[in-house]
């Protein structure tokens, strides 16, 4: 009896969600590491400050993950488990869209490329999650299951090209608002889908092509939020014939090459293995796709960010290279015998394995460091008087990390959950005297570099009480 049960379960599904279940628990273990730094903190705290949405400039889809937070925080949750609400609500917004494409549209590749975009080419960007460039991969993939799906499972019929087109612009419209890489994604997963499928004869392909560059198009030259779009394609449009040439000096280049033995091997074993199974099982213009648009997209994304930009946002540029790979290998596995399955299967799941190590064994023990300092720092703070307190980057160049912009909001969240202080700031600026009068008013707060004038009257009193008081200058030195 239990045999039999065990023989009809879906393994795939169960291993799947157990996947899951390990990213919740580790989000909720790594819930400081990943909320208490840079933009995740900044959200957070204007997110329950307000106990409402915030999506700065035109990050509408920013708002998707932030429903549990908004709800918990409403009901006056305490701001620690928030941490972990606001932690976990990332990996909900992926299951989200595993379950959407796994088991609405039934289509168990495309869940693959969900979970491995999630390690896969993933480091650093893990402890400084963002929602916006990650849901509009989601949602490319969320396409790609919707059109086989459409394909297989919805009947011949007059109306069938046409409901396909229609679902197609509401995803093309939704991936291209949340972030201009979706441009890369969407154009991939719909001519993967109809080189896949030999859908060229049909329109759909053709329509779908038409309505992405028109969304572009207005998006880039037309729309108020154009100057976002701008400054990814500015470097690629400014000198196309040069970017060859230029390839090996441009920042993306070498922070690829440089990261290749420690972030990236697994994505060039996914690739590799991709390419080789869908020669022996495709058409042979599949294979040449994949490489061909892979190379592209990776001269995009190094000529678009030149000049170079944090880890973080170099490991988020060359994310969709990992759904591209993770896509093709694990739809071409499904063509495979159930023999050979079960081995290909287990070359995606030992891909995904090492990603998981890298990230484990390389990267938390550093922003575990990280958290430990900032207590370090709160607690020293905590023995003054003075509750607004500014220091300089140089003060703490010795401690790994420990520079970013967010540190006022960082040090007075660590203040306030911790029951042994009282609320506190440290705010880090480069040069304290550019904002001394900021600094003299008794209730101005100063949540990051960028922002440093924030009425502490408008301050949620359900969590946050820091005292309205000048901001002093402190001079310790950690780390000596």
């Amino acid at each position: 009896m239990n045999k039999s049960i065990w023989q009809k379960l879906d393994r795939y599904n169960l291993y799947a969600y157990l996947f899951f279940v390990f990213l919740i628990v580790w989000a909720l273990v790594t819930k400081e590491e990943r909320i208490l730094i840079s933009d995740p903190a900044y959200y957070f705290f204007h997110i329950v400050n307000k106990a409402d949405f915030f999506y700065p400039g035109v990050r509408y889809t920013a708002i998707i993950n932030q429903f549990p937070l908004v709800l918990a925080t409403r009901m006056q949750l305490p701001l620690d488990t928030l941490l972990s609400v606001y932690s976990v609500s990332f990996v909900l917004v992926r299951l989200f869209y595993f379950f959407l494409a796994n088991n609405v549209f039934k289509n168990k590749a495309a869940g693959y490329a969900v979970i491995a975009i999630s390690f896969v080419g993933v480091a650093e960007s893990y402890f400084r999650p963002t929602s916006e460039s990650t849901i509009a991969l989601l949602n490319s993939i969320a396409l790609y299951a919707w059109l086989t799906f459409a394909d297989t499972k919805i009947k011949q019929g007059k109306w069938k090209q046409s409901l396909i087109v229609f679902v197609n612009v509401l995803f093309i419209v939704f991936g291209y608002v949340s972030h201009p890489i979706a441009l890369f994604s969407l154009f991939f997963v719909i001519a993967y889908h109809s080189l896949e499928r030999n859908k060229f004869k049909s329109m759909y392909p053709y329509l779908s092509f038409v309505i992405l560059f028109a969304v572009f198009t207005f998006k880039v030259f037309l729309s108020k939020s154009g100057y976002q779009h701008n400054s990814v394609y500015g470097n690629l449009l400014e000198s196309p014939l040069s970017i060859l040439t230029e390839l090996k000096t441009y920042y993306p280049y070498k922070f690829f090459i440089l990261h290749f033995k420690w972030i990236y091997y697994p994505y060039a074993v996914l690739l590799v293995a991709a390419i080789a199974i869908s020669i022996k099982k495709t058409r042979w213009y599949v294979p040449v796709f994949l490489v061909l648009y892979s190379f592209v997209y990776f001269v995009v994304a190094c000529a678009s960010f030149k000049e170079g930009d944090a880890n973080m946002q170099m490991e988020k540029i060359f994310l969709p290279n990992a759904m591209f790979a993770a896509l093709v290998f694990a739809s071409v596995v499904t063509k495979y015998s159930h023999k050979y399955r079960f081995v290909l299967s287990l070359i995606g799941v030992i891909v995904l394995g090492m990603s998981m190590n890298i990230n484990i064994r390389n990267y938390k023990p550093k922003y575990t460091q990280r958290i430990n300092d900032l207590h370090m720092v709160a607690e020293e703070a905590n023995k003054l008087e003075a509750r607004k307190l500014v220091i300089t980057p140089k003060q703490v160049e010795r401690l790994p990390l420990a520079y970013c912009w967010a540190y006022g909001i960082e040090t007075l969240i660590i203040s306030t959950i911790d029951s042994n202080m009282d609320p506190l700031t440290v705010f880090i600026a480069r040069n304290p005297e550019e904002i001394k009068k900021k600094m003299d008013d008794p209730g101005n707060f100063m949540p990051a570099a960028f922002d440093t004038s924030s009425g502490q009257k408008y301050f949620n009193k359900n969590y946050f009480n820091l005292p309205e008081q000048s901001y002093v200058i402190w001079d310790k030195v950690f780390g000596e």
